[in-house]
């Protein structure tokens, strides 16, 4: 696990696997998405709520997760498309952490570095439930978040900076059971 302080001597390399990961199919890349994730990260590494962690072979980073809580008055659940559980779309300060960002070089998958980045992050924290957007047309990664116990609650339009147009919203709850598994 790192903090801020780490995430910011890491920005480099953070930046160049997400470049790698992100404009490689079936993602959806814009010409000016490194340079909008590399302010992203920046700008996240302020929140004192950030969580990263990281891999590493060789002394090389080769994967990273990171994200933060969510603020208690988000317009994440209000954002998606359909309409959401009551239950669901409540938040307050310290239920929901984000994954925001999540990348294993393409190499290096099917090796475990992504569950145990995932798993490391995720029980690392607080909160009581997680949420990611992932890419629609990412159909192999959704299918690696639901068999994590992750399920889709909506769709939410991407913004004017964001990576892509459209994303698929996913939940999970129980990190409580990741922390004692861990």
């Amino acid at each position: 696990m790192a903090d801020a302080g780490h995430g910011r001597e890491l920005i480099d390399p953070i930046c160049e696997v997400y470049d790698e990961v992100f404009s490689a199919p079936p993602f959806f890349w814009r010409d000016d998405e490194s340079q909008l994730h590399r302010e992203r990260l920046a700008s996240l590494l302020d929140d004192p709520t950030f969580g990263l962690a990281t891999a590493t072979v060789a002394g090389e980073l080769v994967g990273f997760a990171y994200g933060f809580t969510v603020p208690a008055d988000t317009q994440r659940w209000q954002r998606l498309k359909a309409e959401v559980d009551p239950e669901t779309s409540r938040e307050w300060l310290g239920r929901t952490f984000l994954l925001f960002d999540y990348a294993v070089r393409a190499p290096l998958r099917g090796r475990g570095i992504g569950k145990a980045l995932h798993d490391l992050l995720l029980s690392s924290r607080s909160e009581e439930r997680a949420t990611l957007t992932v890419q629609p047309t990412a159909v192999d990664t959704k299918r690696i978040y639901e068999r994590w116990g992750w399920r889709m609650v909506g769709q939410v339009e991407g913004g004017p900076t964001a990576a892509a147009p459209l994303f698929d919203c996913y939940l999970r709850d129980g990190l409580a059971d990741l922390r004692r598994a861990g």
